[in-house]
């Protein structure tokens, strides 16, 4: 599973939009046009896989390490960047599983 975040041009905007789906390239198709028509500054995609949290008994996703960072290059297209970061145990526990008002799961 994947979770994506399109983020603004403004720290101050925050999130434009953010969602769930379990396939990477159909949400490549739909955030590369959102970063060609300059709706968003950059979008990051991590891989997750869903887990139960001892915590309060409900599904959390977890990083696993793999992400994608995108971004709009100067040809007109969209540019992706796949990197590692580790994943912090501690991380999983305080991912909720809700999304903002603009979420879209595939």
């Amino acid at each position: 599973m994947y979770l994506w975040d399109l983020v603004g041009h403004d720290t101050s905007e925050g999130s434009l939009c953010s969602g769930l789906g379990d396939d990477l390239a159909a949400i490549a198709r739909i955030v590369e046009p959102l970063l060609v028509q300059r709706v968003g500054f950059a979008v990051r995609v991590v891989e997750v896989v869903p887990r139960m949290s001892v915590f309060h008994l409900d599904a959390v996703h977890v990083p696993t390490g793999r992400e994608w960072l995108g971004r709009r290059d100067i040809h007109g297209g969209a540019h992706w960047e796949a990197r590692y970061r580790p994943a912090d145990p501690g991380v999983g526990y305080s991912l909720g599983t809700g999304h903002g008002a603009g979420a879209v799961a595939s």
